[in-house]
């Protein structure tokens, strides 16, 4: 099987890069939304949550305040890594788990989505990695626009990830999300190709009599 990375900078539009990779039906994992899914839903880390930040932090109805957690985190790096700490093992355990699954059930290529590959080593894990990439005039507006934030916001969130360039330099591939969706169909259908092919060639040798231990 080959396991592929993906990610790239807040607003530069990994997830529009997931999406046309799921139409064209390669295995997704979405770990961004599995942590999200997670702190919720997992006791430990709801427990952690509180213990860190505030029972506050949650509604009546049991749902996280994100807006209010972004806007601590994002402005205390300490703060982020701790809420990284409680949620970012439990998620890379339950996607480690969903791959084995997988692995024994024939599939040779899934793609894990994670925003912060290289920022907690989980890059290591992969075999390849992927990272989308756009200019800041770009990415700021996207931002501002999904997430009703003003550019100061956006930047602060921008500066608490690896820069998008020395992402760039520790990709197996890059997509350069600069253009229209037109543009990022072609781009994207390149990768499609580029992640087969690589499956297929690991897999062939993951076949062969001469890869096979004594």
């Amino acid at each position: 099987m080959l396991v592929a990375g993906l990610t790239g900078g807040i607003g530069c539009g990994k997830s529009e890069v997931r999406k046309r990779l799921q139409q064209a039906g390669i295995r997704i994992i979405d770990a961004d939304t599995l942590a999200r899914e997670i702190s919720e839903s997992n006791p430990a880390v709801v427990a952690g949550i509180k213990k860190e930040f505030g029972t506050e932090m949650y509604d009546r109805e049991g749902f996280l305040r994100r807006k209010e957690l972004a806007t601590i985190v994002f402005n205390d790096r300490a703060r982020l890594a701790a809420l990284n700490s409680i949620i970012h093992p439990r998620v890379i355990d339950t996607v480690e788990r969903e791959i084995e699954t997988r692995r024994q059930h024939g599939e040779t290529l899934i793609v894990v989505e994670a925003a912060l590959h290289y920022e907690v080593n989980w890059n290591e894990a992969m075999d390849v990695m992927i990272v989308v990439s756009a200019p800041m005039e770009q990415r700021l507006p996207r931002v501002m626009q999904r997430d009703g934030v003003d550019e100061a916001a956006v930047r602060r969130r921008i500066s608490t990830q690896l820069p998008i360039e020395e992402k760039v330099k520790r990709a197996d591939y890059v997509i350069e999300n600069d253009g229209d969706w037109a543009a990022l169909d072609a781009k994207v259908q390149r990768l499609i190709e580029w992640l087969r092919a690589r499956a297929a060639q690991r897999n062939s040798r993951s076949s062969s009599p001469d890869s096979a231990s004594p």
